[in-house]
């Protein structure tokens, strides 16, 4: 069932659902994505966030980056700065790798918009010390957004 968009005006950030996304919220992608802005000192005039299946980020990833399977999220930077841009992530995807990983959902969730959005903010998972210093710094700020979603 899709839900409208909810924005937060104060921030710029929309968040949608086209795919069912169980007890996972708006306020979920929210706070991962306001996380990052703060930690690394981003500007943001509008993110868009939209919540997909694997069937529909498989046609994006397709049709935009002609890459014939599905993926976990996809980033469409738009302006740099301020920093205006589209994530889309598959919930079919973060659901399997929650479980694969043997995270909470939301965990999981909060850690693909953070991955999107370090690579809008520069970060490059290509080469293995690409890899290394994303992945340190994508820990890092799920560690930080995890300790205040359980305030």
């Amino acid at each position: 069932m899709k839900t409208p968009p909810r924005s937060n005006l104060r921030t710029g950030i929309t968040v949608s659902f086209q795919a069912p996304s169980g007890n996972i919220g708006h306020a979920v992608f929210e706070q991962a994505i306001r996380c990052v802005l703060r930690a690394e000192k981003r500007r943001a005039s509008s993110i868009s966030c939209v919540v997909v299946s694997d069937e529909e980020i498989h046609a994006l990833n397709k049709r935009f980056l002609n890459h014939d399977y599905p993926t976990d999220i996809i980033t469409f930077p738009l302006e740099d700065e301020p920093l205006e841009a589209e994530l889309v992530i598959s919930i079919d995807s973060a659901r399997r790798q929650a479980q694969d990983y043997g995270v909470h959902m939301r965990e999981e969730c909060m850690r693909l918009a953070i991955h999107g959005m370090l690579h809008l903010c520069g970060y490059d998972d290509g080469g293995d010390t690409g890899t290394e210093r994303m992945k340190a710094r994508e820990d890092e700020l799920l560690s930080q957004c995890i300790k205040k979603d359980r305030r």
